[in-house]
């Protein structure tokens, strides 16, 4: 299994400096992940290298979550996405430091892992892959940017009266209309990529369960009467972040959970990998969400009951009627990405299965798979204004 970072002549991991800090979450009154006020930076930052022993020439990182990425590759992982580490006996202008960790980076043209030099740097003749996070970049906002974005999300979940998932997998809100209807109509579906991504920042570290210290109920708790599963809707909230195009994969999964200090509530701590503040690396326990639990999997069925509606189709249009109802053809969305359906007489054309069908739908991959075909049914339904997501309904048996 693979992923990414950037490297320091001097250090293990320069990933750790833009923001893979160790996780916060034991500790503190915050809701969410602790973090400074402003940002997530380490005490020497803002100027003071001086203060940062592990430094010893010039750093061109960024020291803050609003900072660069820097440079991440795709590393070795295992198959929770922990970085696998290789040590090396590092020579430092002849003086050797024995048994010096460092990550494992993936060479793009052979698919091997790629042989560090004596410094534990990546040679100049390999070609690493480096990972894209594009719209992502809104982790890098410091964490009382997301604070707010969770509070305004928590506004209208907090009135809602029911729940559900919509077509990809983002939160729909419902409320009683008393005056005219006295049913449930759809209230809001939580669209906004920076809300989404601190929903996905809490449900990664709490889930459902309670705060650590016992300081808080878990205010997101109450879904699980609903039978949303949180790892499920923190998947939808991760490809509501995301580009509607390209791949979600594990490298950016795994660097987005340490962006953000998601380890969740049985993290495992990966033995000699530190942060720039020398403090242990921990990571989601996708094998063992929380104790007791089984590893994640991911099953694509949950999209044969999710149904969309064309208001065209084979060049005929199906006008919405005065109830907003139209006889176009109705089918799941499972059936339009595996291929089931004849499309618009062109044939089947399976947009799930050629990316993902040869790959295993469990643990941090399973995980990876989820958020990446929620980012292909988003951009599916988005990117066509005569398909129609249809939250009610109910084919006829």
């Amino acid at each position: 299994m693979k992923t990414i970072i950037r490297y320091s002549r001097y250090v293990l991991i320069l990933l750790f400096f833009s923001g893979f800090v160790s996780c916060e979450r034991y500790g503190g009154d915050n809701i969410l992940p602790l973090a400074d006020d402003d940002s997530d930076r380490p005490e020497w930052a803002g100027g003071e290298t001086d203060l940062n022993q592990h430094i010893k020439g010039n750093d061109e990182s960024g020291t803050t979550r609003g900072g660069d990425y820097g440079d991440l590759y795709v590393l070795l992982r295992d198959p929770d996405g922990v970085p696998t580490m290789t040590s090396i006996d590092v020579d430092l202008d002849g003086i050797i430091q024995e048994d010096e960790y460092f990550v494992q980076p993936i060479d793009a043209l052979t698919g091997d892992v790629i042989e560090l030099d004596q410094y534990g740097e990546i040679p100049a003749t390999a070609t690493p892959i480096e990972v894209d996070f594009g719209r992502l970049n809104i982790v890098r906002s410091p964490q009382p940017v997301l604070d707010q974005a969770f509070e305004e999300a928590m506004k209208v979940i907090e009135a809602g009266d029911d729940f559900t998932l919509d077509f990809c997998g983002r939160l729909s809100i419902w409320n009683y209309d008393l005056v005219v209807t006295d049913s449930l109509v759809l209230t809001k579906t939580i669209d906004s990529p920076r809300e989404n991504m601190a929903i996905y920042q809490y449900l990664m570290n709490y889930m459902y369960e309670e705060t650590v210290d016992n300081s808080y109920a878990n205010r997101l708790g109450f879904l699980a009467q609903y039978e949303i599963d949180p790892l499920l809707l923190a998947a939808g909230c991760f490809s509501a972040g995301s580009d509607k195009t390209g791949t979600v994969d594990i490298d950016e999964v795994v660097y987005i959970n340490g962006f953000l200090d998601c380890c969740g509530l049985n993290p495992i701590l990966n033995e000699h990998d530190y942060d720039f503040n020398n403090e242990e690396n921990y990571y989601f326990n996708f094998s063992e969400p929380r104790k007791g639990d089984g590893q994640f999997q991911y099953n694509r069925g949950i999209y044969k009951d999710r149904y969309i509606q064309f208001l065209v189709w084979d060049n005929v249009y199906y006008p919405l009627n005065e109830e907003g109802i139209s006889e176009g053809p109705v089918f799941s969305i499972f059936d339009i990405f595996e291929g089931n359906v004849d499309f618009k007489g062109i044939g089947s054309q399976p947009q799930f299965t050629y990316r993902w069908d040869q790959f295993s739908h469990e643990r941090v991959q399973g995980f990876a798979i989820a958020v990446d075909d929620a980012v292909q049914v988003l951009d599916f339904v988005h990117g066509d204004s005569n398909i129609l997501f249809l939250p009610n309904y109910e084919p006829e048996p």
